[in-house]
């Protein structure tokens, strides 16, 4: 019997179950900005929150996701760029959210983002 591929949905399900746990304070929506996401990440939030968020948000703008009080509005379905935030040192949060077991390697940060950005595309394909 043959085994099926999960669905990228599950894929990306299951990278993102796999990252660590941190505890977020709230405090850096100064942080918040150009954000990319791959279209199934897109698509995602949109199913989930009924808004549809840019592909990549201008800087200078704020994310679009944060609410007036400063939260993400779509947290538990960031995409992931904002899910490393706090989990890799050049992502490491000024505030001092620090994840359970420790960071994520530069280079495992690296290679989450090149999985979500294949499977994104061979959900696009």
């Amino acid at each position: 019997m043959t085994r099926s591929r999960p669905s990228p949905a599950a894929q990306l399900a299951a990278i993102y179950a796999s990252l660590p746990e941190i505890e977020c304070r709230g405090q850096c929506q100064n942080s918040c900005g150009s954000i990319g996401m791959t279209r199934l990440e897109q698509a995602r939030i949109s199913q989930r929150h009924g808004r549809t968020l840019p592909l990549v948000a201008a800087f200078d703008a704020g994310c679009p996701a944060l609410t007036i009080l400063g939260r993400c509005s779509v947290y538990a379905d960031r995409p992931m760029v904002c899910r490393l935030w706090g989990l890799v040192p050049s992502m490491r949060c000024e505030h001092g959210c620090l994840p359970e077991g420790g960071e994520l390697s530069e280079e495992q940060g690296r290679r989450l983002m090149a999985q979500v950005v294949s499977i994104g595309r061979r959900a696009a394909a």
